[in-house]
């Protein structure tokens, strides 16, 4: 009986040994087969790896998120929905959390921090530019089909710049806390954290695309005469008896 036993532990230290050096191309190919997310440069196991470079595809658009590290956890494939921690770095872009795949092409998110520079917005009117620090706490993030069935975090854009086609804007800072509708849209409480706009309301964002935005604000009388607001308010925004103006509008 103590051989029997001998051997059934030398046979499963084996398999121990096979599965740790599983590489990490393997991890790479689960990662990238829907095509969203492109690795080079792995290296590592399939439990602890890294891509020297790595990008993701978002509305047909590629963006580049730099070097890749993950760890799998290893029981999470018990339950058939694999884990991993991930970082990524590239310069002033950092991406750090925890991702998991379940099965219906189900992607959640938890306890993830993002941090990228804000002229990465794209989609903007021509000559404007964005400039800042978006940094995003994820607490949880679940996503189906490419469907959001919820979401919990908050959203900051600290040194706030617009460029309005002929010189910068400082506009301080900005945060917002985020939800997920039950329409399965990005629901996003602002409001200002400082700076020349006191800024309060919410924002609507469906994954398909679009945008909706409900805020009123007030501004500084030496900001006000810097953007020459008297011209161009009245188009947009609706004046509140409070003395702050109200902009609502779909894009």
């Amino acid at each position: 009986m103590s051989k029997i036993i001998w051997i059934l532990l030398a046979v499963v230290f084996w398999l121990v040994f096979v599965i740790v050096q599983i590489p990490a191309s393997w991890g790479g190919y689960m990662m990238t087969r829907n095509g969203a997310l492109a690795l080079t440069g792995i290296s590592g196991t399939l439990w602890h790896g890294r891509a020297s470079m790595a990008s993701v595809t978002i509305d047909g658009r590629d963006y580049s998120l730099g070097e890749l590290d993950w760890q799998l956890h290893p029981m999470s494939l018990l339950t058939l929905r694999p884990c991993a921690d991930l970082t990524t770095n590239l310069e002033r872009q950092q991406v750090s959390g925890t991702a998991c795949a379940g099965l219906g092409n189900k992607v959640t998110l938890r306890d993830t921090d993002i941090s990228v520079p804000a002229s990465l917005v794209q989609d903007l009117p021509d000559n404007i530019e964005l400039s800042g620090q978006l940094s995003a706490h994820i607490k949880q993030l679940n996503i189906k089909q490419q469907n959001l069935q919820a979401l919990e975090g908050n959203l900051s854009w600290s040194g706030a710049r617009l460029n309005n086609g002929q010189r910068w804007l400082n506009l301080g800072a900005f945060a917002a806390e985020l939800s997920a509708t039950d329409a399965g849209e990005i629901y996003a409480n602002v409001f200002s954290l400082d700076g020349p706009i006191d800024l309060q309301g919410n924002v609507t964002m469906p994954l398909t695309g679009g945008v909706k935005i409900d805020v009123d604000f007030t501004m500084t009388d030496a900001f006000s005469r810097d953007v020459q607001a008297e011209q161009w308010l009245p188009m947009v925004a609706t004046p509140l008896d409070n003395g702050r103006q109200k902009i609502q509008m779909q894009l």
